[in-house]
């Protein structure tokens, strides 16, 4: 029997880390044989200090090359046990430069000599070294990660669709644009959610002029605050749902799928809103979305939180989603594709033995 262990953020009800687990989790039931494979989930109570007991260590998805789970990898790489970064990402607050085009300044984003050795042994160890997106690959190769490094995308792109059903009452609604918003203390490009919200509060009412209703929805319980008072500063209840009920990724993805776009400050509203085929607007509030969209070659759907004319860029980019609505779709269609080609690679080339 062999066993693996999967680490990620898990156990703290945030729907994208569990998501991705249960991707993990799916394929590894698809592809593993439970006679000889056992999958371990890092939920609070499992020790990350000692890896010893693995055969296998999975570096899973989520923003998990920085300090803490790079060392949990480093210690799988002194341990000499098998090991696969399977989509995770690199994140950070440190904003990016003005007019940002796809090239990070690599003196900005070269990590301190003790993490640069741990990403090098860990890239020279590694079976398989997939990452979220190519600016998380910039800043692995800025440490100096060689070998088998890629672009592999984010697990969260894998979930089959759900059969979405036209409900009965559709005819003669308004069409629907989603909008998920919530909280991450503060700690985003600008740090100050409150000028976010406002911003947000505009847009809602700008496309609700527009002809549009609008779907406010949540992805983390500590979220709900944040969304009930969003909904009252958009101040037209007669257009606009309030949704507090965390829902599973599935029926959160059938819900989605009635939008004609969405805005979405979590990254993983935004990655499931892709996997849906609903054009997204996403609320880059930190390295990781930027990372996010440039991996679907959509780097015009992001807009920085900390942009000065953040309402304005924020309805022109909704606007532009949903013009090109059909090309965009056909971009996340086809990288959605290419993700579950490389993410299911490692099940598939026998990497976890």
């Amino acid at each position: 029997m062999k066993t693996i262990l999967y680490v990620g953020w898990l156990g703290f009800h945030n729907l994208g880390d569990e998501l991705m687990w249960e991707v993990f989790a799916e394929l590894s039931r698809k592809h593993l044989d439970p006679k000889h494979y056992k999958v371990v989930p890092s939920l609070p109570g499992v020790d990350l200090q000692d890896v010893r007991a693995y055969d296998t260590v999975v570096l899973g998805g989520g923003s998990l090359l920085v300090p803490g789970y790079v060392n949990v990898a480093h210690r799988a790489v002194q341990a000499n046990k098998q090991l696969v970064i399977w989509g995770s990402g690199y994140d950070s607050q440190v904003p990016l430069p003005s007019a940002f085009a796809g090239e990070l300044p690599s003196g900005q984003w070269r990590e301190s000599e003790a993490m640069c050795r741990m990403l090098v042994n860990i890239g020279n160890h590694a079976a398989y070294f997939g990452v979220r997106g190519p600016l998380s690959e910039q800043v692995m190769r800025y440490a100096g990660v060689a070998g088998k490094l890629f672009v592999s995308g984010d697990s969260g792109m894998l979930p089959s669709l759900p059969s979405i059903e036209k409900e009965a009452d559709d005819a003669g609604k308004r069409p629907q644009i989603g909008i998920n918003w919530g909280t991450s203390y503060n700690r985003i490009y600008g740090k100050n959610e409150a000028r976010v919200e406002a911003a947000l509060a505009e847009t809602a009412r700008a496309m609700i002029a527009e002809g549009y209703d609008i779907y406010l929805y949540t992805m983390w319980g500590p979220d709900r605050e944040a969304i009930k008072r969003l909904y009252s500063n958009i101040g037209l209840p007669q257009h606009t749902v309030l949704d507090l009920e965390l829902h599973g990724h599935q029926e959160l993805m059938r819900r989605i799928s009635r939008c004609q776009a969405t805005i979405n400050f979590k990254l993983h509203a935004n990655v499931l809103s892709a996997a849906a085929g609903v054009p997204f607007v996403c609320l880059a509030y930190r390295f990781k979305c930027v990372d996010f969209a440039y991996s679907l070659d959509l780097p015009e759907l992001a807009v920085m939180t900390d942009d000065p004319e953040l309402a304005q860029k924020l309805v022109s980019c909704t606007k532009l989603a949903l013009r090109e609505r059909v090309a965009v779709r056909e971009k996340m269609k086809k990288s959605r594709q290419e993700m579950t080609n490389r993410l299911q690679a490692p099940f598939l080339q026998g990497l976890f033995c």
